[in-house]
């Protein structure tokens, strides 16, 4: 090798450049600086693209609600798990499959629009075509739509509402039989034969049903705005003898009664415990209507309430007896020993005892025996299962 090339070469760890001439290795170097940082910024680009990734992934997995993305075709190409789990069906016989054999035939105008390119809105009840298992769904499906204007399928998005209709259904029912009650008796009060202790005893009715609809509303409205998995009851001590008076108070007047009658069992127990008191009204007010309907003529409805272990029971009897095939789905929404349709009340029980309250509800129904409601309640509230 010459002196001339001699001088061009420069040695690092033993590795030699080569170069033409000694201005060039300079400006080798500069492109070197380049390249390396290139290198350096495609990594940091990828990085921030791993990190995007990542939490797209997490959101799109953990947000609650059913999300899924189809192409222009209408075929689906990825859903999280909670659409999964809101139509009841496998993922892999979603995936790669078309919107109209997955989805409820409901809500094809509004898969129609968001395929036209405009957004679509359904709610209502989502029947699974897998389980047919019915769940009230409020969805809207959006196109994607690429900066040259070009439709690229779009996106639905599913939340369930049942808990929510569920609740509103069951405040419609209360609210409209007391309300119903309130007019009935404000026509009762017109009566001219009516004494003065009468009309005083139907002011009393009144002031418990204007009193009752404004607890049914204040914690109606307190359900609808927490959060789904956040409900916040207002859970107070309370004790059991004074709730089952208050109760009596308000049920039994001859209005309401005509010639049937409502007691408290002398064995009942007045102990302090821990619930929401508008809400078990709720429920033991409907366990004694739902008895008074079916009572006969002179039959007594009896409240009790006893202990056992740390559970506290609320018990309703009457003398009357179900049929067996009511028996056998009697908690089932709308089933009703009054007819097809009217039984949301005995629905609600179980409704509202079970995931508001954490307790059990349970009947017997027999010849000779009557039939008794019976509702248990842990007697100190744990908030720990109020989450639902």
């Amino acid at each position: 090798m010459s002196d001339s090339s001699q001088d061009n070469i420069r040695y690092k760890d033993g590795k030699g450049l080569i170069f033409q001439n000694s201005e060039e290795p300079a400006e080798a170097m500069q492109g070197l600086d380049f390249v390396s940082k290139a290198i350096s910024d495609l990594q940091k680009t990828k990085e921030a693209l791993r990190e995007s990734e990542e939490k797209f992934r997490m959101l799109f997995s953990n947000v609650p609600l059913g999300i899924l993305h189809f192409d222009s075709k209408g075929i689906i190409t990825v859903c999280n798990e909670n659409f999964v789990n809101i139509i009841d069906m496998q993922k892999e016989n979603i995936t790669g499959k078309y919107l109209s054999e997955v989805i409820d035939l409901h809500l094809v105008s509004a898969i129609e629009n968001a395929l036209a390119g405009t957004i679509g809105h359904y709610e209502g009840d989502f029947v699974s075509k897998a389980s047919g298992k019915i769940t009230f769904v409020r969805v809207n499906f959006a196109p994607i739509i690429l900066d040259d204007g070009i439709k690229n399928g779009g996106v639905g998005i599913f939340e369930d509402i049942t808990e929510r209709k569920q609740i509103e259904r069951i405040f419609f029912h209360d609210i409209m039989n007391t309300a119903g009650s309130l007019m009935n008796y404000s026509e009762m009060l017109e009566d001219e034969d009516m004494n003065i202790n009468e009309k005083k005893e139907m002011i009393q009715v009144f002031g418990s049903l204007a009193k009752r609809i404004v607890n049914e509303i204040s914690t109606h409205r307190h359900l609808l705005t927490s959060g789904k998995n956040e409900i916040k009851l207002n859970i107070k001590k309370i004790r059991s003898g004074t709730f089952l008076e208050g109760m009596l108070d308000f049920f039994n007047h001859s209005y309401l009664l005509d010639t049937k009658k409502v007691i408290i069992c002398k064995d009942s127990i007045n102990i302090e415990f821990e619930t929401d008191e508008t809400i078990l009204g709720r429920i033991i007010g409907n366990m004694i209507k739902n008895s008074i309907e079916a009572s006969s003529v002179a039959d007594e409805i009896i409240l009790k309430c006893s202990q056992k272990n740390n559970m506290i029971n609320f018990s309703v009897h009457n003398s009357a007896v179900m049929p067996e095939e009511i028996q056998k789905q009697l908690f089932t929404r709308s089933v009703s020993t009054k007819g097809a349709g009217r039984g949301l009340g005995i629905y609600s029980m179980k409704y509202l005892t079970e995931t508001y309250l954490h307790g059990s509800i349970s009947f017997t129904s027999a010849k000779d025996k009557g039939t008794t409601f019976i509702v248990s309640y842990p007697v100190k509230y744990s908030s720990d299962e109020a989450s639902i």
